[in-house]
């Protein structure tokens, strides 16, 4: 059984309406990990549109989600040939808590000019640190960090703000299209890696592109934040998947709120 798939199943309602039940397991202080819940959000597109595989999904998250039932409500945009895109509310007692947009397609099919300027970090998976298991998420995913990157692991800093991991579903559960967007924000935020393993990092967009279907196996990452200005903070990320293939790009803006838990 895979804890994921359980945790984003969703049931549907009517054409454009659907229900899901956000749980605990994936949870960061008490609050569900935006990715998670992009995840969710992007199961119940696939069950709505015609094409099955998110290219691009974008979430705001306008309030606080909380545990419990989930109304996921579906606003086709425009359904094509080649890609579909539509918009998603995902509502809890009668509020909006995060707005997604995505468009759809089918990566199987999907061919054309390919050209990859980078290359996936080179890990030892002998000589990573494992992160402290002090969180709910942590119990459902291991991330191996980098000896690079990892002085945060150690009590030190270095003054960059980036990591280089490898990731993977404790379950055995392998990664897929659906599980990008989780996989793409459940890494500690890279301000720890400069100021400590303290403060508060809410997310407040996130947008995730998938270029291609994972390989089972293990994830590459790589992430890293060039500016934070006023507190706003943006994190680029990068999945590479087990046989060295560029899965996915994500951005997210978010806001550090140092030494507030």
């Amino acid at each position: 059984m895979s804890e994921f798939w359980d945790d984003t199943a969703v049931e549907r309602l009517d054409e454009f309406h659907l229900r899901g039940t956000i749980t605990d397991r994936w949870s960061v202080n008490g609050i569900p990990n935006g990715g998670y819940l992009m995840s969710l959000a992007a199961r119940a597109l696939a069950e709505v549109l015609p094409h099955r595989d998110p290219l691009t999904l974008t979430g705001h998250y306008v309030e606080k989600a909380s545990v419990g039932p989930a109304e996921l409500w579906v606003e086709l945009i425009r359904e094509g040939n080649t890609v579909s895109t539509a918009a998603l509310k995902l509502v809890q007692e009668g509020k909006e808590r995060v707005r997604f947009t995505a468009t759809y397609g089918d990566l199987s099919t999907t061919t054309g000019v390919t050209w990859v300027g980078d290359t996936p970090p080179d890990i030892d998976r002998n000589k990573c640190l494992t992160s402290p298991r002090f969180l709910a998420i942590h119990e459902r995913v291991e991330l191996l960090f980098s000896p690079v990157t990892a002085d945060w692991l150690r009590g030190k800093s270095r003054d960059a703000m980036d990591h280089e991991l490898m990731a993977y579903f404790r379950d055995g559960t392998e990664p897929d299209v659906l599980s990008l967007p989780f996989f793409a924000d459940c890494v500690p935020p890279t301000t720890f890696t400069k100021f400590g393993a303290v403060g508060w990092v809410p997310t407040l967009e996130l947008t995730v592109h998938i270029r291609a279907k994972p390989a089972p196996g293990i994830l590459t990452g790589r992430f890293r934040t060039r500016y934070l200005i006023n507190g706003l903070m943006e994190e680029d990320g990068e999945l590479w998947d087990s046989n060295g293939d560029l899965v996915a790009l994500s951005r997210q803006l978010a806001k550090y709120r140092g030494g507030q838990i």
